[in-house]
């Protein structure tokens, strides 16, 4: 598919494009992703983390 001009994605891009801006949507769309998703849970994490002190 490569050969013929398709860009491939990974599962973790795909998700990432649907769901665009997902600091407005931590508890929808992002929980889902990241209950599926370990990188996907790892990046709602890192950004929770780094914003409670805020």
């Amino acid at each position: 598919m490569s050969q013929a001009g398709v860009q491939l994605m990974t599962w973790f891009g795909a998700a990432c494009e649907l769901h665009r801006d997902w600091r407005n949507d931590i508890e929808g769309l992002g929980a889902l992703f990241g209950n599926h998703i370990p990188d996907y849970r790892n990046l709602i994490t890192s950004f929770n983390t780094l914003t409670q002190g805020k």
